[in-house]
């Protein structure tokens, strides 16, 4: 049955790809619906994250762990693109506070694997 499986899984990540491809096409105007969408793309999130945690022992703290740090590393790089791309702009204060915030991230990080 992991067949069944893996194709469902693979049908689900092609349509989070076609969604997010939509979104491109949305533009800045929020079209009615489009927080709908959000709660039911939300409660998608939260079943997909009972589903990794049930399948790790209640005890394995490092999955949660590896689990929100590559989540954290995939919205940084995403935000790169974004601002790389003319999409973001960090020009404002919101920027300087991600700004000071990854400074003191990247300076956590850097001690945790000067120890290790």
């Amino acid at each position: 049955m992991a067949s069944g499986r893996t194709a469902a899984l693979n049908r689900m990540h092609v349509a989070v790809k076609e969604m997010m491809d939509q979104l491109e096409l949305i533009g800045s105007e929020t079209p009615d619906g489009l927080e709908d969408l959000k709660s039911a793309v939300d409660e998608v999130r939260l079943r997909l994250w009972g589903v990794l945690m049930a399948a790790h022992s209640p005890g394995d703290k490092g999955f949660g762990d590896r689990f929100r740090l590559r989540r954290v590393t995939e919205i940084i790089q995403g935000i790169i693109k974004d601002v790389d791309a003319g999409r973001l702009q960090i020009s404002h204060k919101d920027g300087a506070d991600l700004g000071m915030v990854a400074r003191e991230l990247a300076r956590r990080v850097t001690a945790a694997h000067a120890g290790g």
